[in-house]
């Protein structure tokens, strides 16, 4: 019996890496359609509005396994041990134990839960690991034919996702303190890349993501709505980017050390 191909993805196949831009835009563009119709009714619940974006999230999840049926596995089950899965994750706790001190030593620590802030991180991490690595990343590596596949879809999905962080200045952010939150943002995604990448599943790059995103919302006094409102750049925030940059730098000694790996998890998902 004849193996059964599934739908032709031609743009993946000619031309991947712009596959993988068009991979986000497209999702985005998904993403802020599918606010339309409930825009005016969750207008005034900031927590609901955020929880609506994370369903539609999960739903293009799904979409995304399903486009590339039955080629591709999906991306929910992780492929690596307890053990490996906490190796990866040292970094990004340092970085966070790391953070908050410093913000006590400088006097700029606050703590404000509140379940907007919640809603809000689990936006972030459903909503932009879908945009800018659930499809993009499987893209990169099953469609790029380059020995460095790996490099090259790490490094095009980390700048477009702190490239797009731009847009915070139209939300009331001083240029040089967006320019700031662009680069850490880069280096995150490194990091979100790797989690990603070394695990197979695009669960945990989510949950670190939302995780990480809660504590600076509640921990974070210049955030306002995810966006960095001082005026100026200071130590503090130079700080707190070269952590940002530190962290992008160990996921890339990550990924090296994890480069037959990641093949390998890969050549697994998708079926060739």
């Amino acid at each position: 019996m004849e193996k059964k191909r599934g739908i032709p993805h031609f743009i993946c196949e000619k031309l991947p890496a712009l596959a993988i831009v068009l991979s986000v835009v497209i999702i985005t563009v998904l993403l802020a359609a599918a606010e339309l119709p409930v825009e005016g009714l969750l207008a005034d619940n900031d927590a609901l509005h955020n929880l609506y974006n994370v369903l539609v999230a999960i739903i293009l999840l799904f979409v995304i396994k399903l486009w590339f049926t039955p080629n591709y596995k999906g991306s929910l089950k992780s492929s690596i041990s307890l053990g490996e899965m906490i190796k990866i994750l040292i970094p990004v706790v340092v970085y966070a134990v790391a953070s908050e001190i410093v913000t006590i030593i400088t006097g700029d620590f606050v703590f404000k839960p509140t379940l907007t802030k919640l809603c809000m991180a689990l936006n972030a991490g459903f909503g932009e690991e879908t945009m800018f690595r659930a499809a993009a990343i499987p893209i990169g590596l099953m469609y790029l034919k380059s020995e460095k596949k790996i490099a090259y879809t790490l490094i095009i999905t980390s700048i477009v996702f702190g490239a797009l962080h731009f847009v915070n200045v139209t939300g009331g952010g001083a240029p040089s303190v967006i320019l700031m939150q662009v680069i850490a943002t880069t280096f995150m995604g490194i990091y979100f890349a790797a989690l990603f990448m070394i695990s197979g599943s695009i669960l945990i790059p989510i949950i670190v993501h939302a995780v990480w995103d809660y504590l600076c919302f509640v921990t974070d006094g210049s955030l306002e709505n995810g966006v960095m409102t001082q005026d100026a750049v200071n130590a503090p925030l130079v700080v707190a980017v070269l952590f940002d940059v530190a962290i992008g730098i160990a996921a890339i000694i990550m990924i090296y050390r994890n480069k037959d790996r990641i093949n390998q998890i890969w050549d697994e998902k998708w079926s060739k």
